[in-house]
C-alpha cells in the first residue's frame, strides 16, 4: 500500500510523535509510507523507513499517489479528503470539541468530525467517547509507544530528600490538568509535605509558574532522548489529565521507567495503567494531596519498578501497525463509499 500521513506541523508534541511512530511502523511492514507537511522535517524524530515530503497538501506528489490518506488532526481532514483516490482516515488522539482550550473553534471541529472520513482512535475509551458524540463508527487501533529508551535505572536509586515530583505538560491547556496538580501540591505542602517540583513542557512557563513558589525546575522542549533521564531522576510522576484527553504519553513513559505514578482516575488512565499506578479523583486537588504520600514509600517504588514497565509493554507499535494495516485493507476492499 501507498500510505500518506498529513501533518499540519512537525513541532515537538505527543500527537506528532504518535503519527510519526505509526508511519515508521507501517513502513517496517513493507508499505510505502510518506509523511506530508508544510513544516520542516522533524529532526527530533529522524525517519528511517518512512519518507518525508515538505509540501503544501494541494501540491503534494505523495498525497496524489496515495492509496490511503491519514488525517492526523481535525485541521487536516478536509485536505485529506480533497482529491483522494482511495479511503481517508481521521486519526483522533483526543476529542478536541470537548476541550475548552478549543472552545472558539468548536463549530469547525464538529464540522471536521462530520466529514466522511473513517474514524480511528488510540484507545477504547476515546473510541467510545467519539461514538457517544455521534461520530461513529470508530475503530480503536490502540496507542503506539516505543518503550526501548524508557526503562528503570539498573539499580533502584535512593529516594531524594526532599522527593522530586515530575509534572509534564503545558499549564495553558486545561485538558492537561496542571492547575489541578498545582492546587493539590500546594495543599499537601500546607499539611507539611516537602518536595521539589520538576516541570517540563513544550511551551514556556506562564507568569504564575515563573513567579510562584511551587516550581523548582522548568524544562522546555526536552529532546525525546533526554526524557527517560528526567523520569529516572525523579521520585514520583503525577498525571492530572482530565477525562477529555485521549491518551497521555508522559504517563506511559513514566510507567515504563518504573516511576511511581499518581494518575487522575479517568477511563483513559485506567485503560492505560490498570493496577500499575495509583489514582486520585479526576479534577480534585484534595484527593491528589490525600493520595500522594503513599507513593513516596519504599513499597511503592518496588512495586512500580515491576508493574510499570509491564503495563507500558502493551503499546508495541508493531501491533498498532498490524491493526492499521487491517483497517486500511478492509477499506480498500470495500471500495469508494
Amino acid at each position: 500500500m501507498r500510505i500518506a500521513y498529513l501533518l499540519d506541523s512537525t513541532e515537538l508534541s505527543g500527537g506528532v510523535y504518535v503519527a510519526l511512530l505509526q508511519a515508521e511502523a507501517l513502513a517496517r511492514r513493507g508499505h510505502r509510507v510518506a509523511v506530508v507537511s508544510p513544516g520542516p522535517e522533524p529532526r527530533w524524530f529522524p525517519l528511517s523507513r518512512a519518507r518525508f515530503e515538505r509540501s503544501s497538501f494541494t501540491d503534494s506528489s505523495e498525497l496524489a499517489s496515495a492509496d490511503v490518506r491519514v488525517a492526523t488532526f481535525w485541521t487536516t481532514v478536509a485536505p485529506a479528503l480533497a482529491g483522494a483516490r482511495g479511503p481517508v482516515f481521521h486519526l483522533s488522539q483526543g476529542y478536541e470539541a470537548a476541550f475548552s482550550f478549543y472552545a472558539t473553534q468548536r463549530d469547525r471541529i464538529l464540522a471536521a468530525y462530520a466529514l466522511p472520513a473513517r474514524k480511528l482512535a488510540i484507545s477504547s475509551s476515546l473510541a467510545a467517547r467519539l461514538e457517544a458524540a455521534g461520530h461513529g463508527p470508530v475503530e480503536n487501533v490502540g496507542q503506539a509507544f516505543d518503550a526501548a529508551p524508557f526503562f528503570p535505572a539498573p539499580e533502584p536509586r535512593a529516594a531524594s530528600d526532599p522527593p522530586v515530583i515530575a509534572l509534564i505538560g503545558p499549564a495553558a491547556a486545561d485538558v492537561k490538568g496542571i492547575r489541578v496538580a498545582y492546587e493539590g501540591l500546594a495543599l499537601w505542602r500546607a499539611r507539611g509535605g516537602a518536595f521539589r517540583l520538576r516541570r517540563a513542557a513544550t511551551e514556556p512557563p506562564t507568569e504564575e509558574e515563573r513567579t510562584g513558589d511551587l516550581v523548582d525546575e522548568y524544562h522546555r522542549a526536552v529532546e525525546p532522548e533526554r526524557m527517560p533521564f528526567l523520569y529516572r531522576a525523579s521520585d514520583v510522576f503525577i498525571a492530572p489529565s482530565r477525562a477529555e484527553e485521549g491518551f497521555g504519553l508522559p504517563a506511559v513513559e513514566a510507567l515504563a521507567c518504573g516511576l511511581p505514578c499518581l494518575l487522575s482516575d479517568t477511563p483513559g488512565h485506567r485503560e492505560m495503567a490498570g493496577d500499575a499506578a495509583w489514582y486520585f479523583a479526576d479534577g480534585d486537588p484534595e484527593s491528589l494531596a490525600d493520595a500522594l504520600p503513599v507513593l513516596l514509600t519504599a513499597e511503592a517504588r518496588a512495586r512500580a519498578r515491576i508493574a510499570g514497565p509491564r503495563a507500558a509493554a502493551q503499546f508495541d507499535p508493531a501491533r498498532v501497525a498490524a491493526r492499521l494495516e487491517r483497517a486500511f485493507s478492509r477499506a480498500l476492499a470495500d471500495g469508494p463509499e
